[in-house]
């Protein structure tokens, strides 16, 4: 179980890494 939840963790950062790429592009 504690696989699962670091996995959780390890994805939702690459989606707030995402995001604030996008965010950049968008407002360069």
């Amino acid at each position: 179980y504690e696989n699962v939840e670091i996995m959780g963790l390890y994805w939702h950062f690459v989606d707030l890494v995402w995001v604030f790429i996008f965010a950049f592009f968008y407002l360069w």
